[in-house]
C-alpha cells in the first residue's frame, strides 16, 4: 500500500509540474547513436514548461505568464521562442523572447485587444536552440469577455438659462463583476458653460455621481451635445452624450 501511494504521489506531481507536456529538443534528440534513457531526459536536450491549466485571460485585459526550461545534462544554450496559432487580437510581449543559457525560465506577457475572440485556445511555442531539434509544447489560453459598463445621461436635453447653475446625474450601469471606480472626462463645453467638479469619479460601488454645471450671463444659446467618456482603469471606455441647452 505505502509503495502504492509513493507512485501515486510522483505520478500526481509530474501532471502538475508538466514536465512531459511537450516534445524535447536540443542535439540529443537527433542523435541516431545514442539511445533514450528509462526514464528523465536524454543528454543534450531540453524540454519547454507551460501552466498545466489554462492561463486566463479577459477582453482588454493583460496576463503575465512563465514559459520554463529544463535542461538535460551537457545542454546549455540559449532557446529562441516563437509562437504560432495566436487567436486573432491576441499580441504578446516580448514577440521574440530568449531563454538565455543558465537561466531557467522567461516572462512573456499576453495583451488581449478588447474584440479578442471568446474561448479557450492552444498556442504552439517552439523552441529553438543553435543546434539541435526544436522542442514544442501547447500553451493553453483561456478567454473570457470583459466586464464592461454603460453610462447613462438625462433622456431629455438639459436645460439651463444663462446665470443659472443646475445639478445633472450621471448613472452607471455594471455588468457581471465589474466593480471598478470609473473617470469621467467631457468633451468640448458650450462657450460660458462650466462644470464642477471638472473630473468627476464614480467610486466603485457606487450608482451615479452629480455634476453642477454653471452658466454665465453672456454663455451661448443653443443646443449642444457634449460627449461623456468613462474611463475604467483596466479594460474599454465607454462613451455617451449630455444634451445640454442653453436659453435666455
Amino acid at each position: 500500500m505505502k509503495r502504492l501511494f509513493t507512485g501515486f504521489t510522483m505520478v500526481t506531481l509530474a501532471v502538475l509540474s508538466g514536465c512531459s507536456q511537450g516534445t524535447p529538443g536540443g542535439p540529443g534528440t537527433t542523435d541516431t547513436n545514442g539511445k533514450k534513457p528509462a526514464y528523465g531526459q536524454a543528454d543534450d536536450t531540453f524540454n519547454l514548461s507551460v501552466p498545466v491549466m489554462s492561463s486566463s485571460l479577459q477582453q482588454g485585459s493583460m496576463s503575465e505568464s512563465t514559459i520554463g526550461i529544463k535542461r538535460a545534462r551537457n545542454f546549455d544554450e540559449d532557446v529562441a521562442l516563437t509562437f504560432a496559432d495566436v487567436p486573432k487580437g491576441i499580441t504578446i510581449d516580448p514577440a521574440s523572447p530568449v531563454i538565455k543559457h543558465g537561466d531557467t525560465d522567461v516572462k512573456v506577457t499576453f495583451h488581449a485587444a478588447n474584440e479578442s475572440p471568446v474561448g479557450e485556445f492552444k498556442i504552439k511555442i517552439t523552441g529553438h536552440p543553435a543546434k539541435g531539434g526544436d522542442a514544442k509544447v501547447d500553451f493553453k489560453l483561456d478567454i473570457s469577455a470583459k466586464d464592461t459598463f454603460t453610462l447613462s445621461t438625462p433622456r431629455l436635453s438639459t436645460s439651463l438659462k444663462q446665470g443659472e447653475t443646475k445639478m445633472v446625474s450621471i448613472s452607471i450601469s455594471r455588468d457581471k463583476t465589474f466593480d471598478q471606480d470609473v473617470a469621467l472626462s467631457f468633451g468640448e463645453m458650450p462657450t460660458g458653460v462650466t462644470l464642477e467638479p471638472a473630473a468627476p469619479v464614480i467610486k466603485q460601488g457606487e450608482a451615479n455621481t452629480e455634476i453642477t454645471l454653471t452658466s454665465a450671463d453672456d454663455a451661448a444659446l443653443g443646443t449642444f451635445a457634449i460627449k461623456l467618456t468613462g474611463h475604467p482603469a483596466i479594460g474599454a471606455d465607454a462613451s455617451n452624450e449630455l444634451k445640454l441647452t442653453v436659453i435666455k
